[in-house]
């Protein structure tokens, strides 16, 4: 068995022992980007991204391909035309196993605090090292996820100490990742070193006031608190009445009373031994910090998976179905795919026949796949979702499939059917009384009458979301409705106005860590596009920011962006690179832009489709 290691200084062991790899960067890179393609590569790519200046590029690409098989001992893996990186049963690859396998199979082989192709340069193939920037982002947002399942796993199955031992790889990883600091916290406390835990959130809130100028959330404390396991004289009558009240009061607008009623029931399921109360209870808790009480998710996410597993012990894995899905719904939010898609099939499996239940799961789905510029496959997803949804009246479910329905429109200049569909979310969203979501749709209205020139209307629109996402203090809203201000005023010609705006937009969305962190990297990509517009000479970084942000997450759309506002502005390498990530998105909305970049216009489109000057 060998196992190829791309992390660290890349090395070849045969059952563990190291033997001789591939002469020279190049070949690493070319196993490197067959491996991070995951699909069969035409050679005339490789030899561009590898070989630009070679006499002959394609004989560089066999004689390197030669190389590979001798390492790998295997003859006839990495051939035809293009070229397919099946490499067999008998070789593992540390990037590979970190992009598909499960967790625990990763944490003992893999680096993974280690870079992709760690200290290696390719000069002269500047979109080789385009392509490579992005895969290492990519990369090390996947072992960081690989460090947090492993922490909420251990944290759910009782083991602390592990979890904090993941956590603390993990914050070493991340350290401006708020949640990461959360888990190390609740998995000391967890352990019973709450001295220990309470340090750590003294440590940290000193570290984010001294270093980013603002505290951290109000959750990473929470997390430092024992937590309490049973209540005297527990009856089943006034558990069930907590549980219903704090139901009711999450879905009235107090979500703090409720979490704290939800957190008695729970108490009160555990002193009763009833698994199947405790599953409801802690399914409730867990939809409430996570939906109601900003900056909770962690909570969320610990209550979520505790129910999990009690179901699963019960031998009653449907009872968690709801539980499942909202735990996909974290991911989602956070755009981190694969977590989320098996959470959803882990949902799908046990669903049954509950229309409003798959409604939900089928929107959730769908929208991870708009997400990654998926489209086609969204488009469908969402439409199964409002069927399921209209079948037994479940509005909300139905509101938010429009919503992205209307969304998915709209990014393909789709307009109609854009302004159509999101008048029926708004529609929904106010007959289902959800006044916290209307500022969604509603902001995605307007950019459909900004991007077919009707500025004075958008600008009313922008601002009724902005007002409201502000009174209901949701931070997702309020970045995108104030990235819309600015692109209305900056077609209004108040460039001002926008820098400012457009630069508010992003910062709005990192308030918490537990934001829909698609939406920050939608602000951060009009950010960049008007600061290239504008000749702001701090477009480069911002452009970086968005590539850094949109790589780490696998955003190919917003990937795609970034190519072309590199493009725009002439960086080396950015034409290859941009034909290869707007190929992978379904939208043709970015395949005209390219082709009016290639044409060489003196003019390009921003993220919203209007004219940038340059």
């Amino acid at each position: 068995m060998l196992l190829v290691k791309l992390l660290g200084r890349p090395t070849v062991l045969s059952d563990g022992v190291e033997v001789d790899g591939p002469r020279g960067n190049k070949a690493w890179g070319l196993l490197a980007y067959l491996v991070g393609q995951g699909v069969p590569v035409p050679r005339e790519r490789l030899a561009s991204q590898l070989f630009p200046d070679a006499e002959d590029g394609l004989g560089a690409v066999r004689w390197n391909l030669a190389q590979l098989r001798r390492t790998l001992r295997q003859p006839g893996a990495l051939s035809g035309d293009p070229v397919r990186p099946d490499l067999g049963a008998d070789v593992r690859v540390d990037v590979a196993l970190l992009g598909g396998a499960p967790w625990h199979d990763v944490v003992a082989d893999v680096d993974l605090g280690a870079p992709l192709l760690e200290g290696m340069t390719f000069p002269g193939c500047p979109a080789f090292e385009l392509w490579l920037e992005g895969e290492r982002h990519r990369v090390a947002g996947l072992a960081a996820g690989v460090l947090r399942e492993a922490a909420r796993t251990y944290l759910a199955d009782g083991r602390p100490a592990e979890a904090a031992a993941s956590a603390r790889r993990l914050v070493s990883l991340r350290l401006w990742d708020e949640s990461g600091h959360v888990l190390l916290t609740r998995a000391l406390a967890r352990s019973g070193d709450t001295a220990a835990a309470r340090a750590h959130v003294d440590l940290v809130t000193e570290l984010f006031l001294d270093e980013l100028g603002v505290p951290p959330s109000r959750e990473l404390a929470a997390a430092a608190q024992p937590v309490v396991e049973r209540v005297s004289g527990a009856t089943r009558a006034g558990t069930l009445a907590q549980l219903r009240a704090g139901v009711t009061a999450a879905s009235a607008g107090a979500p703090q009373v409720g979490v704290e009623s939800l957190q008695r029931a729970v108490a009160g399921a555990r002193a009763l031994r009833d698994p199947a109360l405790l599953v409801l209870a802690l399914t409730e808790l867990g939809s409430a910090q996570v939906h109601g009480v900003r900056g909770t998710d962690e909570s969320g996410v610990a209550s979520l998976r505790e129910a999990v597993a009690v179901a699963e012990r019960d031998g009653r894995p449907a009872l968690a179905t709801s539980a499942c899905r909202e735990l996909a719904w974290v991911e989602f939010l956070r755009c981190r795919r694969v977590p989320a898609e098996q959470w959803l099939d882990r949902a799908e499996s046990t669903v049954g026949d509950d229309d409003a239940e798959r409604a939900w799961i089928l929107m959730i789905r769908g929208s991870l796949r708009s997400d990654a510029g998926q489209h086609a496959e969204a488009a469908e997803l969402l439409h199964d979702a409002v069927r399921h949804a209209d079948r037994v009246g479940a509005l909300r479910p139905a509101a938010m499939a429009l919503t992205h329905l209307g969304r998915l429109a709209v990014l393909r200049a789709e307009h109609a059917e854009a302004e159509d569909l999101l008048a029926r979310a708004q529609a929904l969203a106010d007959q289902a009384g959800w006044l916290s979501f209307l500022p969604y749709p509603t902001s995605w209205l307007a950019e459909a009458a900004l991007r077919t020139g009707r500025v004075a209307e958008a600008t009313e629109l922008f601002g009724h979301a902005h007002a409201l996402a502000l009174e209901v203090h949701d931070p997702c809203w309020e970045s995108l409705s104030c990235r819309g201000l600015g692109l209305a005023a900056a077609a209004a010609g108040d460039e001002g106005s926008a820098a400012r705006l457009l630069h508010d937009a992003p910062d709005a969305c990192r308030q918490l860590p537990d934001t829909y962190v698609w939406i920050e990297a939608y602000g951060l990509a009009a950010h960049a596009a008007h600061a290239l517009a504008t000749g702001s000479p701090r477009a480069p970084v911002l452009v970086e920011d968005l590539d850094r942000l949109a790589s780490a997450l696998d955003l190919r759309e917003l990937q795609a962006e970034a190519a072309l506002l590199r493009l725009a502005a002439g960086q080396p390498g950015a034409l290859e690179t941009a034909r290869l990530r707007v190929a992978a998105v379904d939208n043709p909305v970015l395949a005209a832009r390219l082709e009016r970049l290639e044409r060489g216009s003196l003019t390009t489109a921003s993220s919203d489709g209007a004219p940038l000057r340059r």
